[in-house]
């Protein structure tokens, strides 16, 4: 714990320090702060001059704690742990309003069929949809239900595998054959550096398939599109590729690199009805997109 005098600070000043903590620059943090650049390098400047010590080391990298910052952020984690759980009680209590975090990815085909049947089934429920990659958000008690892909959470989240999700090889539609054993003679759409922890981006290094790359993104759904304009070939998630009708399928299921597709809640949330209800509604959904995310289904058709 910090030796500091901390009743020198107020709530906010935690909330400086530990939303830079979180983000590791001034830019970000500033952003999430909602505030400007400038008036944050002067907030932690003078936070630091009232405490005598420095809690952050400047560098290119960014922004990262030091060792007299640690009891202070230990001390804001808890104060926004606190702050959000009483937040969310009332809220749970009250609004009728959950927050939905999932993937980019998720959002163009699978969401919108969701949302409208939990919207049908449970009218007195609305919510936030929240999109990106991290799971933070769950565990930091930022959103009351996950749709991620991925293995089997941690001891914080509690959750349930819907189905697999498969994926393949996609041309757009109008192209002609694309041989599987010819796949180097094309132009390729990749995912860039950023999303290279995945099976696919890896393959695709291995096989000498990357260097054909005419565009690398850092988003599937940007591979999606560039694909949709002729660009070139790509791997894309089933349920993505086979909804699509400017896209076709151009080789068998690739299942070295098949994900399962979870459904997750923080344990804190266990019980609570509105969270129940929602969690049955949205499993409901997905299990009937079964097909589709497990690749069976083509030009909306099913396939054995």
């Amino acid at each position: 714990m910090s030796t500091f005098p901390t009743s020198r600070l107020a709530w906010n000043d935690y909330q400086v320090i530990l939303a830079v903590a979180r983000h590791g620059s001034l830019s970000k943090a500033s952003q999430a702060l909602g505030t400007s650049h400038p008036t944050l390098f002067r907030r932690v400047r003078d936070i630091e001059a009232s405490l005598g010590t420095a809690l952050f080391e400047r560098s290119r990298q960014g922004y990262r704690p030091t060792s007299a910052a640690a009891g202070l952020l230990q001390l804001a984690e808890e104060f926004d742990r606190r702050l959000r759980d009483m937040e969310r009680d009332a809220e749970m209590a009250a609004a009728g309003r959950l927050t939905l975090a999932t993937t980019e990815v998720l959002v163009p085909r699978v969401m919108p069929l969701l949302l409208a049947r939990c919207r049908r089934e449970l009218p007195q429920l609305a919510f936030n949809l929240v999109t990106g990659e991290s799971l933070a958000n769950v565990r930091q008690r930022e959103a009351d239900i996950a749709l991620r892909s991925g293995g089997e959470p941690d001891g914080e989240l509690i959750g349930r595998v819907i189905c697999n999700i498969e994926v393949a090889i996609y041309a757009p539609v109008d192209w002609p054959k694309v041989a599987e054993d010819k796949l180097h003679l094309h132009s390729w759409i990749t995912v860039d550096e950023t999303l290279g922890h995945l099976a696919s981006s890896q393959w695709l290094e291995a096989q000498g398939l990357a260097r054909h790359a005419v565009v690398r993104c850092s988003s599937t759904l940007a591979v999606c599109r560039l694909i949709e304009e002729g660009l070139g070939i790509g791997i894309l998630p089933c349920h993505l590729g086979d909804a699509n009708p400017r896209l076709r399928r151009v080789s068998s299921l690739l299942t070295d690199f098949r994900s399962q597709l979870w459904l997750l809640t923080p344990r804190q949330l266990r019980g609570v009805p509105k969270v129940s209800a929602a969690v049955e509604c949205l499993t409901a959904g997905l299990r009937e997109m079964k097909d589709l995310f497990e690749g069976r289904l083509v030009g909306r058709r099913r396939v054995r």
